[in-house]
């Protein structure tokens, strides 16, 4: 009678334990702003949202990694509208990034977490500073992920440093694959013209992750240039800087030191908000996460425990 009373109390508490992960762990859309937002959750304790880059991409890229976190750390990521299994843009849309501000706190709200840890990568850096300038009280903590830069004066130097890293032959081959008809509309030709423009983003060639670029087919390539074309007009003149002085939370920032987004860009963030940490990284490029993860996530784990 005994041993079947512990059994039952054993059968009980895993149980509890499986509809409590469950309770936490969430795969699927959420209607956000009028919009069906894929969202996925894992992971149990403080809240950390991740904001991928792009604009144009999805969260996957970041999944796998950053998953390690979620021992420690109740995970958030989501799909920009546009963008990965959110909703596409409708004809005559104006999404600004202000639009992206709000979807963000959105998540925020539907989720049910207040005081928050704000990581954005790259392109979700941008996202994420406009996000603090208008809700400051509910980050806790901000990092600043492979950043890209602060405003468009440096996207000419941006450029040519993708062009210095690529052969003469890579550079062909992209003219070629982008000149073709089907360029926009064929998964097959976008990866190969993935493949060789994304070499440039690593120090090492040899760790690029090309297993990211599998879930690109047609629906997706159709999101990806909607969502590229609608935010060209502001990628050409915007300025992050001013908005970066209003920053009191503590800062992460970490950058690869043979990035394609200039070094000079990441140094100025960290002269406005003078008690960032910054780390610039070695033999690393713009997927610090990949090329040094065991370093980078040592970094992160330290901040956020601080």
């Amino acid at each position: 009678m005994k041993a079947l009373l512990q059994y039952r109390l054993m059968l009980i508490l895993l149980l509890a334990f499986i509809v409590n992960l469950s309770a936490q762990d969430f795969v699927g859309i959420k209607q956000i702003n009028g919009a069906g937002i894929f969202c996925r959750v894992l992971g149990k304790g403080e809240p950390l949202i991740v904001v991928h880059g792009g604009p144009g991409l999805s969260h996957n890229y970041l999944l796998k990694p950053f998953s390690q976190l979620a021992k420690n750390y109740k995970l958030i990521f989501y799909d920009q509208r546009g963008n990965g299994l959110s909703d596409e843009f409708k004809e005559n849309d104006k999404f600004t990034i202000d639009s992206l501000v709000e979807e963000l706190e959105g998540v925020r709200k539907e989720f049910g977490v207040d005081n928050i840890y704000l990581a954005g990568q790259s392109w979700g850096a941008i996202i994420a500073i406009n996000y603090i300038a208008k809700y400051p009280q509910h980050v806790k903590k901000l990092l600043l992920l492979e950043p890209a830069p602060g405003s468009s004066d440096y996207l000419p130097d941006f450029r040519k440093r993708i062009m210095r890293k690529l052969s003469e032959a890579e550079k062909e081959e992209l003219q070629k694959l982008s000149t073709n008809p089907s360029f926009k509309t064929d998964p097959v030709l976008y990866k190969k013209y993935r493949t060789i423009w994304f070499s440039a983003y690593y120090y090492d060639h040899q760790k690029q992750d090309t297993t990211n670029l599998d879930y690109i087919d047609s629906n997706w390539l159709r999101k990806f240039h909607a969502s590229s074309a609608m935010f060209t007009p502001y990628l050409v003149t915007f300025n992050i800087y001013e908005k970066m002085k209003s920053i009191t939370c503590p800062l992460l920032i970490i950058h690869g030191y043979d990035d394609v987004i200039p070094n000079e860009s990441i140094e100025k963030m960290k002269s406005i908000v003078p008690n960032a940490e910054l780390h610039i990284i070695k033999n690393c490029g713009h997927f610090v996460h990949v090329e040094k993860e065991k370093e980078y996530f040592e970094l992160i784990r330290e901040f956020l425990a601080k």
